[in-house]
Protein backbone atom coordinates (compact mmCIF):
# COMPACT_ATOMS: atom_id res chain seq x y z
CA UNK A 1 0.00 0.00 0.00
CA UNK A 2 2.84 2.40 0.89
CA UNK A 3 4.42 1.85 -2.53
CA UNK A 4 1.11 2.62 -4.25
CA UNK A 5 0.67 5.81 -2.24
CA UNK A 6 4.22 6.88 -3.12
CA UNK A 7 3.66 6.18 -6.81
CA UNK A 8 0.37 8.10 -6.80
CA UNK A 9 2.25 11.02 -5.31
CA UNK A 10 5.00 10.80 -7.97
CA UNK A 11 2.42 10.74 -10.78
CA UNK A 12 0.83 13.91 -9.46
CA UNK A 13 4.25 15.59 -9.59
CA UNK A 14 5.09 14.59 -13.17
CA UNK A 15 4.31 18.05 -14.56
CA UNK A 16 5.29 20.07 -11.51
CA UNK A 17 6.47 23.61 -12.29
CA UNK A 18 9.72 23.12 -10.39
CA UNK A 19 12.61 21.63 -12.34
CA UNK A 20 14.11 20.39 -9.06
CA UNK A 21 10.92 18.52 -8.23
CA UNK A 22 10.73 16.97 -11.70
CA UNK A 23 14.37 15.85 -11.42
CA UNK A 24 13.66 14.21 -8.06
CA UNK A 25 10.64 12.46 -9.55
CA UNK A 26 12.74 11.25 -12.47
CA UNK A 27 15.31 9.71 -10.13
CA UNK A 28 12.60 7.94 -8.16
CA UNK A 29 11.00 6.55 -11.32
CA UNK A 30 14.34 5.34 -12.67
CA UNK A 31 14.90 3.45 -9.45
CA UNK A 32 11.70 1.47 -9.90
CA UNK A 33 11.51 1.33 -13.71
CA UNK A 34 11.75 -2.46 -14.00
CA UNK A 35 8.59 -2.94 -11.94
CA UNK A 36 6.95 0.31 -13.01
CA UNK A 37 4.37 -1.08 -15.50
CA UNK A 38 3.09 -3.57 -12.91
CA UNK A 39 3.02 -0.94 -10.18
CA UNK A 40 1.14 1.52 -12.38
CA UNK A 41 -1.52 -1.12 -13.00
CA UNK A 42 -2.37 -1.01 -9.30
CA UNK A 43 -3.15 2.71 -9.32
CA UNK A 44 -6.67 4.08 -9.04
CA UNK A 45 -6.63 5.29 -12.65
CA UNK A 46 -4.53 4.83 -15.80
CA UNK A 47 -2.05 7.48 -16.83
CA UNK A 48 -3.34 10.15 -19.18
CA UNK A 49 -1.70 10.52 -22.59
CA UNK A 50 0.19 13.58 -21.35
CA UNK A 51 1.43 11.68 -18.29
CA UNK A 52 2.49 8.77 -20.49
CA UNK A 53 4.51 11.15 -22.66
CA UNK A 54 6.16 12.81 -19.66
CA UNK A 55 7.00 9.40 -18.18
CA UNK A 56 8.55 8.26 -21.46
CA UNK A 57 10.65 11.42 -21.65
CA UNK A 58 11.85 11.05 -18.07
CA UNK A 59 12.94 7.46 -18.61
CA UNK A 60 14.41 7.91 -22.09
CA UNK A 61 18.05 8.51 -21.11
CA UNK A 62 18.06 5.68 -18.59
CA UNK A 63 16.52 3.28 -21.12
CA UNK A 64 19.17 4.13 -23.71
CA UNK A 65 21.87 3.48 -21.11
CA UNK A 66 20.30 0.16 -20.14
CA UNK A 67 20.17 -1.05 -23.75
CA UNK A 68 23.78 -0.06 -24.32
CA UNK A 69 24.92 -1.76 -21.11
CA UNK A 70 23.19 -5.10 -21.77
CA UNK A 71 23.41 -5.11 -25.57
CA UNK A 72 26.13 -7.73 -26.02
CA UNK A 73 24.39 -10.23 -23.71
CA UNK A 74 23.01 -11.90 -26.86
CA UNK A 75 26.41 -13.53 -27.33
CA UNK A 76 25.64 -15.86 -24.41
CA UNK A 77 23.10 -17.76 -26.51
CA UNK A 78 24.24 -21.10 -27.94
CA UNK A 79 22.79 -20.86 -31.46
CA UNK A 80 22.75 -18.25 -34.19
CA UNK A 81 18.95 -18.10 -34.02
CA UNK A 82 19.07 -17.71 -30.25
CA UNK A 83 21.57 -14.87 -30.56
CA UNK A 84 19.55 -13.06 -33.21
CA UNK A 85 16.31 -13.43 -31.26
CA UNK A 86 17.93 -12.25 -28.02
CA UNK A 87 19.40 -9.15 -29.68
CA UNK A 88 16.21 -8.28 -31.55
CA UNK A 89 14.11 -8.79 -28.43
CA UNK A 90 16.24 -6.15 -26.71
CA UNK A 91 15.84 -3.77 -29.63
CA UNK A 92 12.10 -4.41 -29.85
CA UNK A 93 11.59 -3.74 -26.15
CA UNK A 94 13.50 -0.47 -26.46
CA UNK A 95 11.71 0.66 -29.62
CA UNK A 96 8.25 -0.26 -28.30
CA UNK A 97 8.46 1.95 -25.21
CA UNK A 98 9.12 1.83 -21.50
CA UNK A 99 6.26 -0.58 -20.71
CA UNK A 100 7.60 -3.33 -22.98
CA UNK A 101 9.57 -6.30 -21.69
CA UNK A 102 12.29 -8.27 -23.53
CA UNK A 103 10.36 -11.52 -23.02
CA UNK A 104 7.47 -10.27 -25.15
CA UNK A 105 9.06 -11.06 -28.53
CA UNK A 106 9.65 -14.79 -27.87
CA UNK A 107 6.16 -15.01 -26.38
CA UNK A 108 4.59 -13.48 -29.50
CA UNK A 109 6.59 -15.77 -31.79
CA UNK A 110 5.48 -18.80 -29.75
CA UNK A 111 1.86 -17.70 -30.12
CA UNK A 112 2.28 -17.34 -33.87
CA UNK A 113 3.81 -20.82 -34.14
CA UNK A 114 0.85 -22.29 -32.25
CA UNK A 115 -1.49 -20.66 -34.77
CA UNK A 116 0.53 -21.97 -37.73
CA UNK A 117 0.67 -25.54 -36.42
CA UNK A 118 -3.07 -25.47 -35.70
CA UNK A 119 -3.73 -24.37 -39.29
CA UNK A 120 -1.64 -27.33 -40.50
CA UNK A 121 -3.69 -29.80 -38.40
CA UNK A 122 -1.03 -30.19 -35.74
CA UNK A 123 1.84 -30.78 -38.15
CA UNK A 124 4.83 -28.60 -38.92
CA UNK A 125 4.90 -27.09 -42.44
CA UNK A 126 7.96 -27.31 -44.66
CA UNK A 127 9.89 -24.18 -45.61
CA UNK A 128 7.82 -23.43 -48.72
CA UNK A 129 4.51 -24.05 -46.97
CA UNK A 130 5.56 -21.75 -44.12
CA UNK A 131 6.51 -18.99 -46.58
CA UNK A 132 3.17 -19.36 -48.34
CA UNK A 133 1.25 -19.21 -45.03
CA UNK A 134 3.10 -16.07 -43.98
CA UNK A 135 3.45 -14.17 -47.25
CA UNK A 136 0.63 -15.48 -49.48
CA UNK A 137 2.98 -16.83 -52.15
CA UNK A 138 0.32 -18.76 -54.08
CA UNK A 139 -2.17 -15.94 -54.31
CA UNK A 140 -3.63 -16.37 -50.85
CA UNK A 141 -4.07 -13.34 -48.62
CA UNK A 142 -0.70 -12.34 -47.18
CA UNK A 143 -0.56 -12.31 -43.39
CA UNK A 144 2.75 -10.42 -43.59
CA UNK A 145 3.93 -8.14 -46.37
CA UNK A 146 6.55 -5.59 -47.26
CA UNK A 147 5.89 -2.09 -45.96
CA UNK A 148 6.52 -0.38 -49.29
CA UNK A 149 4.52 2.73 -48.31
CA UNK A 150 6.77 3.55 -45.34
CA UNK A 151 9.86 1.56 -46.18
CA UNK A 152 12.33 3.58 -44.09
CA UNK A 153 10.29 3.80 -40.87
CA UNK A 154 12.15 2.57 -37.77
CA UNK A 155 9.10 0.47 -36.87
CA UNK A 156 10.03 -1.92 -39.70
CA UNK A 157 13.06 -2.97 -37.63
CA UNK A 158 11.00 -3.51 -34.47
CA UNK A 159 10.11 -7.20 -34.50
CA UNK A 160 7.23 -6.73 -32.06
CA UNK A 161 5.70 -4.13 -34.37
CA UNK A 162 6.27 -6.40 -37.38
CA UNK A 163 4.46 -9.30 -35.72
CA UNK A 164 1.59 -7.08 -34.54
CA UNK A 165 1.08 -5.10 -37.77
CA UNK A 166 1.99 -7.70 -40.40
CA UNK A 167 4.40 -5.28 -42.09
CA UNK A 168 8.17 -5.08 -42.30
CA UNK A 169 11.25 -4.51 -44.40
CA UNK A 170 13.17 -7.30 -46.17
CA UNK A 171 15.45 -8.22 -43.28
CA UNK A 172 12.80 -8.13 -40.54
CA UNK A 173 10.42 -10.32 -42.56
CA UNK A 174 13.21 -12.77 -43.42
CA UNK A 175 14.28 -12.91 -39.80
CA UNK A 176 10.74 -13.54 -38.58
CA UNK A 177 10.48 -16.38 -41.13
CA UNK A 178 13.74 -17.81 -39.78
CA UNK A 179 12.84 -17.56 -36.08
CA UNK A 180 9.44 -19.13 -36.66
CA UNK A 181 11.01 -21.87 -38.76
CA UNK A 182 13.52 -22.66 -36.02
CA UNK A 183 10.64 -23.38 -33.65
CA UNK A 184 9.29 -25.93 -36.14
CA UNK A 185 12.57 -27.68 -36.86
CA UNK A 186 13.33 -25.88 -40.13
CA UNK A 187 16.78 -24.65 -41.11
CA UNK A 188 16.31 -21.15 -42.53
CA UNK A 189 19.28 -18.84 -42.91
CA UNK A 190 19.87 -15.34 -44.20
CA UNK A 191 21.51 -14.17 -47.40
CA UNK A 192 23.27 -10.83 -47.10
CA UNK A 193 22.20 -9.83 -50.61
CA UNK A 194 23.18 -6.24 -51.50
CA UNK A 195 20.32 -3.80 -51.08
CA UNK A 196 17.63 -6.41 -50.39
CA UNK A 197 18.08 -9.04 -47.69
CA UNK A 198 16.83 -12.55 -48.57
CA UNK A 199 16.19 -15.77 -46.69
CA UNK A 200 18.08 -18.91 -47.70
CA UNK A 201 16.70 -22.46 -47.45
CA UNK A 202 17.47 -25.95 -48.74
CA UNK A 203 14.23 -27.35 -50.16
CA UNK A 204 13.93 -30.53 -52.24
CA UNK A 205 17.74 -30.81 -52.33
CA UNK A 206 18.25 -27.39 -53.86
CA UNK A 207 19.33 -24.04 -52.40
CA UNK A 208 16.62 -21.40 -52.71
CA UNK A 209 16.60 -17.72 -51.88
CA UNK A 210 13.29 -16.45 -50.54
CA UNK A 211 12.17 -12.86 -51.05
CA UNK A 212 9.97 -12.39 -47.99
CA UNK A 213 9.31 -8.74 -48.91
CA UNK A 214 7.71 -9.82 -52.20
CA UNK A 215 5.21 -12.51 -51.21
CA UNK A 216 7.83 -15.08 -50.19
CA UNK A 217 8.96 -15.76 -53.76
CA UNK A 218 11.30 -18.77 -54.07
CA UNK A 219 14.26 -18.32 -56.45
CA UNK A 220 17.01 -20.83 -57.19
CA UNK A 221 20.27 -19.48 -55.75
CA UNK A 222 22.18 -20.39 -58.90
CA UNK A 223 19.73 -18.44 -61.07
CA UNK A 224 19.94 -15.36 -58.83
CA UNK A 225 23.73 -15.40 -58.93
CA UNK A 226 23.79 -15.89 -62.70
CA UNK A 227 21.27 -13.22 -63.66
CA UNK A 228 22.03 -10.47 -61.14
CA UNK A 229 23.48 -7.32 -62.83
CA UNK A 230 26.58 -7.62 -60.67
CA UNK A 231 27.04 -11.29 -61.53
CA UNK A 232 30.59 -12.42 -60.75
CA UNK A 233 32.34 -15.12 -58.67
CA UNK A 234 31.84 -13.03 -55.51
CA UNK A 235 28.06 -12.98 -56.09
CA UNK A 236 28.04 -16.76 -56.60
CA UNK A 237 29.84 -17.15 -53.29
CA UNK A 238 27.50 -14.71 -51.52
CA UNK A 239 24.27 -16.53 -52.40
CA UNK A 240 25.71 -19.86 -51.26
CA UNK A 241 27.12 -18.55 -47.97
CA UNK A 242 24.69 -17.87 -45.09
CA UNK A 243 24.82 -14.44 -43.47
CA UNK A 244 26.48 -14.52 -40.06
CA UNK A 245 24.79 -13.20 -36.93
CA UNK A 246 26.96 -10.10 -36.69
CA UNK A 247 26.24 -8.99 -40.26
CA UNK A 248 22.48 -9.43 -39.72
CA UNK A 249 22.46 -7.36 -36.53
CA UNK A 250 24.65 -4.66 -38.07
CA UNK A 251 22.20 -4.43 -40.97
CA UNK A 252 19.29 -3.97 -38.53
CA UNK A 253 21.20 -1.27 -36.67
CA UNK A 254 22.19 0.58 -39.82
CA UNK A 255 18.58 0.53 -41.01
CA UNK A 256 17.61 2.11 -37.69
CA UNK A 257 20.47 4.62 -37.98
CA UNK A 258 19.11 5.76 -41.35
CA UNK A 259 15.50 5.77 -40.12
CA UNK A 260 16.25 7.89 -37.06
CA UNK A 261 18.36 10.24 -39.18
CA UNK A 262 15.40 10.81 -41.50
CA UNK A 263 13.20 11.57 -38.49
CA UNK A 264 15.76 13.84 -36.87
CA UNK A 265 15.94 11.66 -33.74
CA UNK A 266 19.63 12.11 -33.11
CA UNK A 267 19.86 10.54 -29.64
CA UNK A 268 18.45 7.28 -30.97
CA UNK A 269 20.62 7.46 -34.08
CA UNK A 270 23.76 7.91 -32.00
CA UNK A 271 22.72 4.99 -29.79
CA UNK A 272 22.39 2.69 -32.82
CA UNK A 273 25.87 3.72 -33.93
CA UNK A 274 27.31 2.95 -30.50
CA UNK A 275 25.70 -0.49 -30.59
CA UNK A 276 27.34 -1.15 -33.95
CA UNK A 277 30.72 -0.16 -32.51
CA UNK A 278 30.23 -2.46 -29.50
CA UNK A 279 29.34 -5.34 -31.80
CA UNK A 280 32.36 -4.81 -34.04
CA UNK A 281 34.78 -4.42 -31.12
CA UNK A 282 33.94 -7.69 -29.37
Amino acid sequence: MAATVELNHLVRLLDDDSELVREAVRRQLEGMKRELPEKLASLDRPLSLDEEAIMADMLATSRREDLEDCWMSWRRQDTAEGQIESALAQLAAFLSGWKTRVRELPEKLDELVAQIVADFDGKNPNARQLAEWLFGGRGDAARFRGNSKDYYAPENSNMLWVVAKGLGNPISLCTMYRLLGRRMGLVIEGCNFPGHFLARVVHEDQIWLVDCFNRGRFMLATDVARHHPASNPAMEDLVHRPAVTESILIRFLRNLDDAFDKRGEMSERQLMRRLVVKLMEE
